[in-house]
Parts: C-alpha cells; structure tokens; sequence
C-alpha cells in the first residue's frame, strides 16, 4: 500500500509517546514493504535535519507555534494564509502521491481543514488512530483566546484582542468530520468516544505499543533485601499528571519513624508555574535530598532510566487514553504502583502485575511503597509478571501488524 500518515509533530519534534507510536508504526509499515509518506508541522522543535528523510514532509503550519501575544495578532493576519497554504500542501501531496489511504494520527494545532480535505478527496479511505482527545478540544487559538494573559504587560492588549477575536470565532464553523474509521487504543477510549456522542463510523481497538527491545535487556533484578528503593516519575509535569502526589507521598514516608530508604526521580518537564509548586513543596518540607527533578531526558536515555529505578509511581488524575510509560516500565522489569485512570486501568492489573491507588492519594501510594519496601518477594513477582504482559501483548510490531490488516481490508473494499 501507498500510505499517507497526518501528524501535527513527528519525531524528534515531540509532546510525548503518542508521536513516537507515529514514528514506531510509520517505520514497521516500511520494513513490511509500503510506501509512507509523513505529512507533518514545520514545527518550532524541527530540528532542521539536513539527513532528514525524503519520506518525511515538514511542511504544515501550526496554528500558534508559539503561545505568546504576536501569535495572537497572527491570528488576525496570518491565520488564513496558513491554513490556505495548508491545505494547498495536502492537496499536492494527495494529488503527487496518489496513496491508497490516509493515516490521520495527532491533530492539536492543526486546523480541522486538513482532515476534513483528506475525508472528501479519499472517501471512506481515511483511517484515524485516535490516541488523544482532540475532537473534543477547542482551536488552539480559540483556547488562547479563553485563557487569562500570562503577565500584566499583555493583560490590557489581549483583553481588546479578544474581544475582536471572539467575534471573529464566533461567525465561523467547525469543519464537520465523518470518522468513518477510526482505531482506538483501549476500550476506555471507544467507550469515552461513544459516551460523549462523538459520531463514529467503524471502529477498532487495536492496543498502544513499545518498541521492547531497548527496555528488555539488562532489567534490574528487583532482589535488594535492605528494602532501599528507587522511585521513578516519567511524563509531563502539570496537575493532571498529578507529580504532586508523588512528592507529598515521599514526604510522608520520610518523616515517619523507620522510615524507608527511598529516592524519587523525575524526569519530564511542563507547565512552569506547576514545577515552581513542586520546587516550593519539596523545600518545604525539607526533602531535598529525597527527590531529585531531573527535567527532561531523551527517548535514547529512558532504558538506562528505568534500568537504576526499582518502582514506577504512575500518578496520573486525568482519564488517559493509554499509558506508553506503564509498558515501558514494565519490559524494563520495573515495578508499577499507579492510578487506573481511563485506558490505564486496562494495563494495570491490581496484585497481579501492578499495585494501584486512588488518584491524589498520597497516604495510599505511601502504603504501596512501604509494603514494596518490605516484601522484596512482591517485588520480584509484580516485576516478572509486568515484563511478561508487556512482552506478550505490547510489542510495536504487533500494533504495527494489525494496522496494517485493519488498512488492507479498508483499502480492499474501495
């Protein structure tokens, strides 16, 4: 098959897993023979490789590359020229390429044009692997827009900005999308979807994935009897990651007598206001030397990661639509205590191979800790059966290879 793939970011260009799945998938489809073509955002992480990759087309506009004050002007003055030039892109792409199918992934930042032309020049052909929630999201300008200014220098300007673009916005109509397939992750997800009366044509749930190989080799063997631990945190920090929780638990086991020996990491970065919280949190209460915020890490560097942690804390509030982190972990051998919110309820198997805890709660996730700390029998066995989940049933290329039936059989029946 001849594939088009429909991302607003593509790797090294990255928010997160969800673009690495594009990546992981879009490269296991090429090794197994088919033509790709990535049609993504010139965004302002673009590296600007000059090896990049003929098959990878940076050429899109994002809608606010930038959150700030002159993207908002932009809105008055340029927002159409992108979106024009965007679609003109498409447009010679579909018409160059002639691909049997359409691959939308991610779509926060792009306007809903794009998919909407790709619905009415390859009817019925165009596939959705519905990863986040952005259907249900507003433009990004439109959420600009609502958001409160950032500092008193652009409160007046955007006040009076806004008042022009809200009239704007409010004359204008949100492309209508058929979904007439549409790929899910996890049940959570199909379920939401449906929930939230989001129409949908055919759907699939066809599981989230990891490249194993690089978290499969030279797992820590969880055996250490003196019950220090090593704790890891991995993702964005903002609220609904819920880090907090994370922190106020090793906050409370610390000054509890007998204490464990314990240390948090946490890699990622975020929101800044919310990290400033957590700095503040951690000084004041005086655990300094028990966390560490080692800010963002490359995907090359998680393996060695997650090879020197004992236990993932999962902390998430949010309902998520999958949980890439959670299978990462655990083909490293690493042990989960997490929240089962949303589609990671469907990884997280209570005493079987993970330990759960309710969202915010920061004295049961001290519980959990403890009785790891104590049981390094728990540990080993929470630790060999998460590896053997996530070898049998979430290796890429089985994601990959019922993409591709599921892309076959739809391309067959047109």
């Amino acid at each position: 098959m001849r594939l088009l793939f429909l991302s607003n970011f593509y790797p090294p260009a990255s928010r997160g897993g969800y673009e690495r799945w594009c990546q992981e998938v879009a490269e296991d489809l090429r090794q197994r023979g088919h033509e790709i073509i990535v049609l993504t955002s010139r965004s302002p992480a673009d590296p600007g490789l000059a090896d990049e990759r003929a098959w990878i087309r940076r050429e899109l506009h994002l809608e606010m590359p930038l959150v700030s004050l002159r993207n908002g002007v932009e809105f008055f003055t340029s927002r159409k020229r992108r979106e024009a030039e965007n679609l003109q892109c498409l447009t010679q792409i579909l018409e160059d390429e002639d691909p049997d199918a359409v691959l939308v992934w991610g779509m926060w930042n792009l306007p809903r044009s794009l998919p909407a032309l790709a619905e009415a020049r390859l009817p019925g052909r165009v596939i959705y692997y519905m990863g986040d929630y952005w259907p249900m999201l507003p433009t990004q300008y439109a959420e600009y827009w609502r958001a409160p200014a950032r500092n008193w220098v652009t409160r007046l300007p955007k006040a009076l900005l806004k008042m022009a673009a809200d009239q704007v916005l409010a004359g204008e109509e949100m492309p209508l999308l058929q979904f007439a397939h549409v790929i899910f992750p996890t049940r959570f997800m199909c379920e939401d979807f449906e929930q939230r009366g989001i129409p949908v044509g055919e759907s699939a749930v066809i599981y989230g994935a990891v490249d194993l190989h690089p978290y499969g080799n030279g797992h820590r063997a969880v055996v250490d009897e003196t019950g220090s631990l090593s704790l890891l945190y991995a993702g964005r920090l903002t609220h609904e990651k819920g880090v907090h929780t994370a922190v106020e638990a090793v906050s409370k086991l610390v000054h509890q007598p007998d204490p464990p020996t314990i240390h948090l990491t946490v890699v990622g970065d975020g929101d800044p206001d919310y990290v400033d919280g957590l700095r503040q949190r951690i000084h004041g209460d005086g655990i300094e030397r028990y966390v560490t915020l080692l800010g963002p890490q490359p995907a090359s560097a998680m393996p060695g990661i997650y090879r020197n942690a004992d236990i993932l804390l999962f902390t998430s509030i949010w309902d998520e639509p999958f949980g890439r982190v959670l299978v990462e972990a655990m083909a490293a051998g690493v042990v989960v205590v997490g929240t089962a919110t949303g589609g990671a309820g469907e990884l997280l198997i209570d005493e079987e191979n993970a330990l759960r805890f309710p969202p915010e709660d920061a004295h049961a996730l001290a519980e959990q800790i403890r009785r790891l700390s104590a049981s390094p029998t728990l540990r080993k066995q929470l630790s060999e059966r998460g590896r053997q989940m996530a070898t049998q049933q979430f290796d890429i290329r089985r994601m990959s290879a019922e993409i591709e039936a599921y892309l076959q059989r739809v391309v067959g029946e047109k």
